[in-house]
């Protein structure tokens, strides 16, 4: 049984729960020490017994026993079922998400059942268009005990496994690591009422004992052997300095990004909060790093990618932007005069709002989903490990990279030069674009460049800052206007003239606020260029 977690829920016929848990090794004949005193365990449950057999899917290459992931179908136990356990950060918890055994594809006589849907879709950017198959069987019997309190609280489980690994029929190459044995294994684990202090207080008493603290990997990781512990598909990215390649700066770069995009991107399908802006930051970083260093890379290659990121961008876009306008709308009503009667106008503006986010939401699942997007996935692994540079890009990071953040400099310059307080807005969002680009650049290469580049960095974020809101708040007033003349919307607005005026009046106030928004965020970055765009900002760029 794992620890529910705060944020755990049961949503689409996934279940998930938060798992906390410690593992360690006992000697063959050793049995579990008295526990009676260990912190605030008072009270240890009769052992209970389970037999419970679990087959493990996995990619042919092991992608995500590589990643710290396992898939599962276990028959036998408290919760026998499909569960796909997923790291949580840099922590040795794991989120377990849970379907019934049911939910699996039929299999053919002979075979194993095909992992379900809701599991699978979830671990897309890590498998990409390669097939889950069953890779090892483990076999294990489980004797029970939970841990309790003085007033009957579970605080934790202690779980003695007697685990047999098999090969399954009809496992492929991703078995190949696989030695048929067995181990033993004891696992502490969380449950509802116990937390970090209770298990210290165990472990500890477990070692005093003569439990050793194993490994802190799964148990289909370790009877894979050596091929699950392999790097995964795009490490972490070295360490760069002035004097390495501008070829290994570009490569830890991308690695970096396409690590994040894969990261967010489990994020976005499990609905976390902003995941869907993180994923488009890192679909705009890696568009980004490629314009920059096009000098240093085969130039087709780098524009053609260039336009499948856009593409991907933009397709979580409407999303992003239904969350931006929503928020930005909610503070906008909150300000109107209380004279303004709003009551049908925010009833106007939600509608409109939940279904552009309905609409954003449906074609970002799309874009998830879709073959194009896991042919994507695939390059972008491609590009992270071996992306196609130019002999230039062997030249040494502080000769190479200056010269291309300076080019992205200068023409930032020269659009905010042309920007007129009155002039349209597409060319204040075009500056916006251009200065994200030099923001992004003077971040890339400050790994490798250091101080001056990061505090340029910095300078060149109030610019991105400022020309963000101002697009937000332009964005924002373009729907207002829409909303305002839309006669389609005429069937969602009150019957009687009058109370359409208040609609009307509200819609206008509204609109008004946000253009002198606009116009107050133009006065302020003419007012910070003067010392963001200041000489000693740049001379490191030479």
């Amino acid at each position: 049984m794992a620890r529910k977690s705060s944020e755990g829920s049961a949503t689409g016929g996934v279940s998930t729960s938060r798992e906390s848990e410690r593992k360690f090794s006992l000697g063959e004949d050793a049995t579990l020490p008295d526990l009676v005193g260990a912190g605030r365990v008072a009270a240890v449950d009769e052992v209970v017994a389970h037999d419970m057999v679990a087959v493990y899917y996995d990619t042919a290459d092991l992608r995500l026993a590589r990643e710290g992931v396992t898939l599962r179908r276990r028959e036998g136990g408290a919760d026998d079922g499909w569960h796909l356990k997923l790291p949580v950060g840099s922590s040795t918890d794991r989120d377990e998400l849970s379907v019934p055994l049911a939910d699996g594809g039929e299999a053919a006589e002979g075979a194993h059942p095909t992992a379900p849907r809701a599991l699978t879709a979830l671990v897309t950017a890590l498998v990409r268009v390669s097939p889950l198959g069953p890779v090892a069987e483990l076999r294990t019997h489980r004797e029970v005990r939970v841990l309790r309190d003085a007033e009957g609280r579970a605080l934790a489980e202690a779980a003695l496994d007697d685990v047999e690994v098999a090969v399954p029929s009809g496992a492929g190459e991703g078995s190949r690591g696989v030695v048929p044995g067995r181990f033993r294994e004891l696992e502490v684990e969380l449950l509802d009422d116990g937390d970090e202090a209770d298990l210290d207080a165990v472990s500890d008493a477990l070692v005093a004992g003569g439990a050793v603290l194993g490994a802190q990997v799964s148990k289909a990781r370790r009877a894979l052997g050596d091929p699950a512990t392999a790097l995964s598909d795009v490490p972490e990215p070295g360490e760069v300095g002035p004097r390495s390649t501008a070829a290994e700066l570009v490569r830890a770069y991308t690695a970096e990004q396409v690590r994040a995009l894969r990261r967010h991107d489990l994020g976005v399908r499990r609905g976390e909060d902003d995941a869907v802006h993180q994923m488009r930051v890192a679909a705009r970083r890696l568009r980004s790093g490629l314009r920059v260093f096009r000098p240093l890379l085969d130039q087709a290659w780098a524009d053609d990618l260039r336009g499948e990121l856009a593409w991907l961008a933009g397709e979580l876009g409407a999303a992003r932007d239904g969350e931006v306008l929503a928020e930005r709308l909610a503070v906008a009503l909150e300000g109107l005069p209380a004279e303004v009667d709003a009551g049908d106008a925010t009833r106007l503006l939600r509608e409109h709002l939940a279904e552009q986010h309905r609409d954003g939401e449906a074609v970002a699942r799309a874009a998830l989903g879709s073959e194009r997007y896991a042919a994507l996935l695939d390059r972008l692994v491609d590009a992270a490990t071996a992306p196609p540079t130019t002999p230039a890009a062997e030249g040494e990071c502080r000769e190479v990279l200056p010269p291309l953040v300076r080019r992205a400099w200068k023409k930032l310059a020269r659009e905010v030069s042309a920007l007129r307080m009155a002039g349209d807005d597409d060319s204040w969002h075009d500056a916006r674009k251009t200065a994200k680009r030099v923001r992004y650049a003077a971040e890339a290469v400050a790994p490798a460049l250091g101080k001056p580049a990061k505090r340029f960095a910095k300078q060149v974020e109030r610019v991105t800052e400022v020309l963000g809101q101002h697009q937000d708040a332009a964005v924002a007033a373009d729907v207002l206007n829409h909303l305002a003349t839309d006669r389609s919307r005429a069937l969602h607005l009150p019957r009687s003239a009058a109370a359409a005026a208040k609609v009307g009046f509200a819609l206008g106030s509204l609109h008004a606020a946000q253009r002198a928004e606009v116009r107050v965020l133009r006065a302020d970055l003419l007012d910070i260029w003067p010392e963001v765009s200041h000489g000693a900002h740049r001379s490191w760029l030479g």
